[in-house]
């Protein structure tokens, strides 16, 4: 090789090296969802509480922190690597029964692996509520979920917004929650979008992923208005059971609405990308993949 083969090959490995340190440093900024704040916020805490859990060995953050009080709702992008890009992205929203949230285990963890297959993510740390001495919710209920809901749908108009920066299709934009996160992507998957007039952002996900979602209500879905679902439970689960989720797999079948769904045989509550709590629980993601595949947000090559 001589010197003006190898001077060409060094300058493409820096440039190749310095797209992906800026891909990565995009990804690990925490951003407002709210930069210009939020009035008359009705979720306020003097400050946001964390605590580090243990990790589990397959965790792809290496990290397992968890938020509460959260009263200023953030995110943190994770963008797939220069010559990945799908066009596809998805608000990850995680559980945690609306008085945690469980960023990385229920969040950054899913965002890692689906930046490889090309996906892009947004990770919401939404506004949480809190339990008195009698674990009944602090901030009222209709009030709590109004503001939650917000944040949900300003996610995905916070992705519409810089579709062209991010390499993003604005009809490929999803919305995908565990557990009590669930409750948000489906409220928007199954709720009717008001036309607002011209010049607004749509906050409609185009598709919906829902992982032993809690169903707090029963949705009457409708075809011009609920996009493609995909579901996953497990049968041992105490907390969210299965039931509900094919109550709601049943009524989108009935809708004529595309959905699929996988009751694993183990996995109990809150299994998210731990493995080792079943057998064939641990091809949910190829699975996820495969279905958006299947519905046509991303191209099979």
């Amino acid at each position: 090789m001589n010197l003006k083969n190898i001077l060409t090959t060094l300058l493409t490995i820096g440039l190749s090296l310095t797209l992906r340190f800026t891909v990565d440093a995009q990804t690990s900024e925490e951003k407002p969802l709210w930069p210009s704040g939020i009035k008359d916020n009705p979720v306020k805490y003097p400050a946001e509480e964390m605590v580090d859990f243990d990790v589990n060995p397959q965790s792809l953050s290496k990290k397992n922190r968890v938020f509460r009080k959260v009263s200023v709702p953030t995110y943190v992008l994770h963008l797939p690597p220069p010559g990945k890009e799908t066009g596809v992205a998805v608000v990850i929203c995680p559980g945690g029964g609306f008085v945690d949230n469980w960023f990385d285990r229920e969040g950054t963890d899913l965002a890692l692996w689906l930046k490889e297959q090309g996906v892009a993510s947004l990770v919401l740390k939404y506004r949480l509520n809190t339990r008195d001495s009698s674990k009944n919710f602090v901030i009222p209920r209709d009030t709590y979920f109004a503001a939650a809901f917000d944040d949900a749908k300003q996610a995905i108009i916070t992705l519409r917004k810089d579709v062209s920066k991010l390499k993003l299709d604005p009809n490929k934009i999803g919305i995908a929650g565990f557990s009590a996160g669930g409750t948000l992507a489906v409220e928007l998957a199954a709720t009717e979008e008001i036309n607002e007039g011209p010049g607004k952002v749509s906050w409609k996900p185009n598709f919906a992923g829902l992982f032993y979602a809690a169903f707090l209500k029963n949705y009457t879905v409708r075809k011009e208005s609920c996009p493609p679902v995909f579901i996953i439970n497990a049968h041992d689960d105490k907390l969210t059971t299965a039931s509900k989720s094919v109550d709601f797999y049943s009524s989108l079948l009935k809708a004529g609405i595309p959905a699929e769904m996988h009751i694993y045989n183990k996995g109990s509550h809150g299994f998210a990308m731990d493995f080792t709590k079943g057998e064939t629980l641990k091809y949910w993601p190829e699975s996820f993949l495969g279905w958006l595949m299947d519905i046509g947000m991303i191209q099979k090559k």
